[in-house]
């Protein structure tokens, strides 16, 4: 239940805090006042989408918090934990904001969090109904999904979804190995091709800079061998090698040892050098002596270069020719098996269909079964709403097998007496439908997690006694349900447990929307003034008086500006 709402320099609001009650609330002001204006940011901060231009002329930051005090099963409470958000009190607080730069942040319990996160635990809490949203009923997918409600709990609509899910991935797996038996014998060759190729070659990850290496010493010996021997004279070989120059110091120092101990690091110094010096010889001792390169040998090495050279224009480097290679075999192993896979999908696929028409035959069933309850429920509701003559009967049909099962659902009616029950959206008005969809809450009241509804101008289309009935579904809605309402028909207002007056005022060349809870008193008054208009009279006053005396109420509201 919505416990309280605080707004602030939201669109023409300054400041607003309104401590809202249990029962039915109404929203009461001129057209244009700015209750719609309370409704929108009550959706902001349940994550709904937030024109830029929502900040207050002049502000720096708008805020919007909405607090439901919720019991300990809500549904709410695990949709929360799942999101792993701190929370240790009874209430649940969102929190929108809005700042000067267009930055908008969502915040559920002071923690912050993405907008469809809020938008999801919303759900559960609170029930929104505009103008507007009787259109959905002229869409039959709106149908099934209202049916569904009753007639279906979480578990059936994820097992239908998993059931589904399953089969279109079993589908998708089988189409792509068809396609592979399709043409295996094509892939087959072209796979072959890529193994005979570099596996005739047979090349070594780096071989080609080997040889290149190779190509360039043969083709520089001169220059190599003088280089080589120059390494090796100078280190080792020598008459004059640092070998020798080396091993004459260290004989010194180890002479020079008994005068100074410390000397010990500096001969093992040495002792390292020298070895140095014999090693490093000895590496270029093969380049020294000369590589027999004859032109056969040179012939076979531009030969095998050239090969290499074309696997690597062709695969990018011998690494990925031999990850290509090693590749090839491996699915020409998966094509000699393709048979085998195939049966195996295709009986997956007859699985996945037979358990998803299972689940959708489940769901049939329940639907079926919850049909003429809703219907029965419905048409009652409406007999109470001035139309003792509707027949309202939901069709099921058999459909293309979906995500939600195979059934085409489609809500019938008439509201003349004689006349055929046909598709919802074909013959009924825009008053009618708003009773409808009122009807539809109704009997789905106890179903809905949510223990707030909002309705903004519900009232559109009827008037007289049709809207004192709507007037008192609402208020039967109320005994279960928290009701937000926004209306200027007096026969729905005067129901209302509580009242709030939204008032627009232009102080200093600005204007700001106000609200404030009113007293019996006051209501009274602003009653009579939807009979009335401004100028009251005793006539109106008596009227909106037997209006408001004709059912109890709860206790006043508790509201402050």
């Amino acid at each position: 239940m919505l416990r309280r709402l605080h707004i602030s320099n939201f669109a023409l609001i300054e400041s607003i805090d309104l401590t809202i009650d249990g029962g039915m609330t109404v929203l009461l002001g001129e057209t244009g006042a700015g209750k719609s204006i309370i409704i929108d940011a009550l959706a902001a901060a349940l994550g709904e989408r937030l024109p830029s231009d929502s900040l207050r002329s002049g502000a720096k930051k708008a805020v919007i918090e909405a607090v439901f005090h919720v019991a300990p099963t809500h549904p709410a409470r695990g949709c929360i934990a799942r999101h792993e958000l701190d929370w240790e009190a009874d209430d649940i607080i969102l929190r929108r904001e809005l700042t000067a730069s267009g930055t908008s942040r969502c915040f559920v319990n002071d923690t912050p969090t993405q907008a469809n996160i809020v938008r999801e635990i919303a759900v559960e809490l609170i029930d929104f109904h505009g103008q507007h949203d009787t259109h959905g009923l002229l869409d039959a997918e709106t149908h099934r999904t209202i049916l569904d409600m009753a007639a279906l709990s979480d578990d059936d609509r994820l097992r239908m979804r998993d059931r589904w899910l399953d089969l279109r991935h079993s589908t998708a797996e089988l189409a792509h190995l068809q396609e592979r038996a399709r043409t295996a014998d094509a892939e087959r060759a072209r796979l072959a091709f890529i193994v005979d190729e570099i596996s005739q070659i047979a090349p070594q990850p780096g071989e080609d800079e080997l040889i290149a290496a190779e190509l360039r010493r043969a083709e520089s010996q001169e220059q190599v061998v003088g280089f080589a021997r120059t390494v090796r004279d100078a280190l080792y070989a020598g008459d004059t090698s640092a070998y020798d120059a080396i091993q004459s110091a260290l004989t010194a120092l180890r002479h020079l040892l008994p005068f100074q101990p410390d000397l010990d690091g500096a001969i093992s110094d040495l002792e390292s050098a020298r070895v140095s010096c014999k090693e490093s010889a000895a590496s270029v001792g093969h380049l020294a002596d000369g590589e027999d390169f004859s032109p056969e040998r040179l012939e076979s090495l531009r030969q095998r270069q050239l090969l290499l050279q074309r696997l690597v224009r062709k695969y990018g480097s011998l690494t990925a020719a031999c990850e290509q290679l090693d590749a090839a075999r491996q699915e020409l192993l998966q094509l000699d098996s393709v048979d085998d896979a195939l049966q195996t999908a295709e009986q997956a696929r007859r699985d996945a269909q037979h358990s998803a028409e299972h689940q959708a035959s489940v769901l049939h069933a329940l639907r079926v079964n919850q049909s003429a309850p809703l219907a029965t429920a419905v048409a009652d509701v409406l007999v109470t709403m001035g139309m003792p003559s509707a027949v309202f009967h939901v069709s099921i049909t058999p459909g293309e097998l979906g995500i939600s099962g195979s059934d085409g659902v489609e809500f019938m009616f008439s509201s003349n007496a004689g006349e055929p029950p046909r598709g919802l959206g074909k013959v009924a008005s825009g008053g009618e439908l708003s009773r409808v969809m009122l009807a539809l809450k109704r009997a789905l009241a106890q179903q809905a997690s949510h223990g707030t509804m909002v309705f903004d101008e519900i009232d559109t289309g009827i008037s007289g006694r049709v809207a004192r009935t709507v007037g008192e579904v609402m208020k039967t809605l109320a005994a279960s349900h928290q009701i937000l309402c926004i209306t200027h028909l007096a026969q729905i207002a005067s129901l209302a447990d509580h009242f709030v007056q939204v008032t627009k005022t232009e102080t200093d060349g600005q204007t700001t929307v106000r609200a404030q809870s009113l007293d019996a008193d006051q209501a009274l008054v602003e009653v009579a003034k939807l009979l009335s208009g401004e100028h009251i009279t005793d006539t109106s006053l008596s009227g909106a008086r037997e209006l408001m005396t004709s059912l109890p109420r709860a206790k006043s509201p508790r509201a402050k500006r």
